[in-house]
């Protein structure tokens, strides 16, 4: 039976309670776990809830490795792609849970007609390609940085992941360790873990990474 979506006049709301209005499913994967990859049919549109994801791209013609293209936390979409000119209804990246990940999902018909009626999820899907779009330039400016440049721009990006402490610094999730920071900024685990010593307003304690103020406000002066 097709569900019954009734046009949006109140306020635009979080997006969760957008999402909410047209009665998604609810997904959890565990850390590590993959929830879709590159060329394969998208099925719907994902909003992160709860956790971290991470979207990597591979280019479906020149092919290559994968490009990590960032993280993704709270309130984000995930997988509206197919929306972009030439999508075809494929994933175009993969995304894969980083630490517990709770979605809310709206198969493709039901977004669609959704977002012919509700403007608050026209507003949310819009405010997600601006996002992305930026995300995608500041990972290609990092690109162009030295290692030690990278890895202070990366935690910069990240900053708005963590959580105040202290009430002069933020702590990042536990799951974004040196690994992950190494991965993300293309240079080897020795390399991060010799580079952490070293930065400005952030530290690795062992367990997390503690920015300072100086870390966490975005160098929108250097961006590209």
């Amino acid at each position: 039976m097709k569900r019954a979506i009734r046009p949006t006049t109140e306020a635009r709301g979080a997006p969760e309670d957008v999402f909410a209005r047209h009665e998604p499913l609810h997904i959890r994967y565990a850390p590590d776990e993959l929830i879709f990859q590159a060329g394969t049919y998208a099925a719907g549109v994902y909003l992160v809830v709860e956790g971290i994801v991470h979207e990597s791209y591979v280019d479906a013609i020149a092919g290559g490795d994968p490009v990590s293209t960032g993280l993704y936390g709270p309130v984000s979409l995930i997988g509206v792609e197919m929306y972009l000119p030439g999508g075809e209804h494929l994933h175009r990246s993969s995304c894969r849970a980083v630490s517990q990940v709770s979605l809310s999902f709206l198969e493709q018909n039901d977004f669609e007609a959704a977002l012919e009626m509700d403007e608050a999820l026209q507003s949310l899907l819009m405010a997600h390609y601006a996002q992305r779009g930026l995300l995608l330039a500041r990972a290609v400016w990092r690109s162009q940085l030295d290692p030690a440049g990278r890895v202070q721009a990366l935690l910069q990006d990240l900053a708005c992941l963590g959580r105040p402490i202290d009430g002069s610094r933020v702590a990042l999730p536990k799951e974004i360790d040196l690994h992950r920071v190494a991965d993300l900024s293309y240079i080897t685990y020795r390399k991060a873990k010799q580079l952490c010593r070293a930065l400005d307003g952030a530290k690795w304690d062992g367990e997390q990474w503690l920015l300072a103020p100086e870390a966490c406000t975005n160098a929108t002066s250097n961006s590209a």
